[in-house]
Parts: structure tokens; C-alpha cells; sequence
């Protein structure tokens, strides 16, 4: 698989990344696989060349800790850990270091190569965002962490963010909202990011509405419904490969980290990044654009997805 280099942090990573929010995991019968299974999809993608692997929730790390150890990988991964939401937090200051910690002792670090605090939900201003960075700045020096950096689903704190690295060049690495329906970063955050070496982690390539004022519309536009959509296609990609693809050659990106819950979901992936094809068809995106706010799209998705928390958002939705 194609390793990029990710900005300053020197380090080479996969084009395909795993993305933190995962599907239930246990053995609930709402659960939507066991940890054992969930250990060898890990191990499936670690096999296929995946390096990159991001995480949000304490749960959530604790899941991927799991997914490791019980698939013995010893492959060299690359981990981002996230406060997640953390300059929305008034209380911030006062809980940054405890978030830190309690992340390095989950995936037993000594420091943290990769660490992020998330803009959050609550839109909060310049000077709250240039905080954050320079205690993340602070806590870097202290050598708990190796590379920092920012996680932003808000498309206005973009000029923020880019003015940021273009003021104080504190920024090594960042997480940021792009796809095929929102394509702001590209107007100014990223070129100024390539600019400064700033490694760029594109998110959202799947769940393109999902943002501060739509967390319930955590689907991917291309959610399938019936069983011979998960299958592999053999002949040319489908619209969520080509989501993938399109992210990856307009962007200047390292990785992408899109949530992977089942196998044919990883195989999938890998097939597209493994693909040569020189430049993606994207005729028929108009047509997703607003899939999450038809109430027919809706239904179907309530009634036929594969997945239990689907069926639930999108039911959640419609009313």
C-alpha cells in the first residue's frame, strides 16, 4: 500500500487509515461484532499495509489497545490519540494533561508520537484555538508528546486554523473535515499547511454531512442496503471507493481515516487505494448530496441497513 510522508512528523504512513468511531463491540445481541472479531479485522488491514490509526473516545482507544494485543500485531502503527471536542471544553486547561495521561497509559506510551485536541462543537474564538496550541506546545516540550496538532469537523475555523500555522507554526500534524460535498479546506487551510510541512489527515470522506450541527447524521452518503452492495466489484469502482480515491488526488493529504466495521468494508478500501485508476469518475455524486435529508433515502436506510446504530440514526432521523 502507498505510504505518504505525514507533513513535519517524518513519519510515513498508509493512504488508507483507520478512523476512531467504531460500531458497537462486544456480546450484546445489539453489539455489532465480538472483540475477537474486531482483532482480526485490525489484523486483516495491519496485513493489507495499514499503518494509521486514529482514536477519539477513551473507550475507543481502549478497543484498538484491545484489537492489538489480542491480534498480536508488533508491526510498527502509528496511533493518534485525541482530546477530543478539548478546546470546546471550558475546563480544558485544568483536564489536558489528565486526557494525556490517561491515553499514554491505555496504549502503554511513554509520550505520545501523535496528539490532538478537537475545535469541538461550540465554535470557540481565535485566541481559545491559539491556547490550546500552545499548551499542546508546552506539554510537547516536556517530551509527552512527540507531535501536535488539531482536529476540526467546523469548516469556519479553517481561516483560524490556517492563520495559526501562518502566526505561530505550532501545528505539526492536523485532522480536518474534506470531501466531495465540502471542500473549503482546500481553499486556503491546506495550501497553507503544504506550505509550512503541516501533515494533513483528511476525515469525513464517507459521512460528508457530519459536522457540529448534524452529529446524528453520522452515515456514510454510499451506506449500503442489501447484501450484493458489500460485495467486492471486480470491474469498475462504486461511489464510495471513488469518494475515497477523489479525497485522496485533490487533497493534499498523508492519509485518510474513514471508520472501518466489517470485512467487506476493509476490503473494499484497500481494493480502491490499490487501484491505478488515474483520475475518478464523479458524474453521479449529485445524486448523495442530500440522501440524509430524503425522507424515502431515509426510511430505506431505517428499515435495510446492515448495521443496528444506522438503522437507529437514520429512523432517529426521520422523525
Amino acid at each position: 500500500m502507498e505510504k505518504r510522508q505525514l507533513g513535519r512528523t517524518g513519519f510515513e504512513v498508509s493512504i488508507l487509515g483507520v478512523g476512531g468511531h467504531t460500531y458497537p463491540v462486544g456480546e450484546g445481541k445489539n453489539d455489532f461484532c465480538n472483540h475477537d472479531e474486531r482483532a482480526q479485522l485490525i489484523r486483516h488491514l495491519v496485513d493489507a499495509g495499514v499503518n494509521y490509526f486514529d482514536t477519539t473516545w477513551t473507550n475507543e482507544a481502549e478497543l484498538l489497545a484491545d484489537s492489538l494485543r489480542r491480534a498480536d500485531i508488533r508491526e510498527p502503527v502509528y496511533v493518534s490519540l485525541q482530546y477530543v471536542d478539548g478546546i470546546s471544553d471550558p475546563n480544558w486547561r485544568k483536564r489536558l494533561r489528565g486526557e494525556l495521561e490517561t491515553r499514554l497509559k491505555i496504549m502503554g506510551y511513554d509520550r505520545a508520537p501523535l496528539f490532538i485536541m478537537g475545535v469541538g462543537n461550540n465554535r470557540p474564538p481565535f485566541s481559545e484555538i491559539m491556547a490550546a496550541c500552545e499548551a499542546l506546545h508546552a506539554l510537547k516540550a516536556e517530551s509527552m508528546i512527540q507531535n501536535i496538532g488539531v482536529s476540526c469537523h467546523e469548516l469556519t475555523a479553517f481561516d483560524s486554523i490556517a492563520t495559526i500555522i501562518e502566526q505561530a507554526d505550532l501545528i505539526d500534524y492536523m485532522m480536518i473535515r474534506y470531501n466531495w460535498k465540502y471542500q473549503r479546506a482546500n481553499e486556503r487551510l491546506f495550501p497553507v499547511a503544504h506550505e509550512h510541512n503541516v501533515g494533513i489527515v483528511n476525515m469525513k470522506v464517507f459521512c460528508w454531512d457530519c459536522g457540529p450541527d448534524n452529529w446524528g447524521r453520522r452515515i456514510s452518503m454510499f451506506e449500503p442496503t442489501e447484501a450484493e452492495q458489500t460485495s467486492n466489484h471486480s470491474g469498475s469502482l462504486n461511489a464510495a471507493q471513488r469518494s475515497l480515491l477523489w479525497c485522496l488526488q485533490t487533497a493534499a493529504c498523508a492519509t485518510t481515516v474513514p471508520a472501518i466495521n466489517a470485512m467487506w468494508e476493509a476490503d473494499q478500501l484497500i481494493q480502491a487505494v490499490e487501484t491505478a485508476e488515474p483520475s475518478v469518475v464523479t458524474d453521479d455524486f449529485d445524486r448523495y448530496l442530500n440522501r440524509l435529508y430524503d425522507h424515502a433515502e431515509l426510511k430505506n436506510l431505517a428499515t435495510h441497513a446492515r448495521s443496528l446504530p444506522i438503522r437507529e440514526r437514520a429512523a432517529a432521523l426521520m422523525s
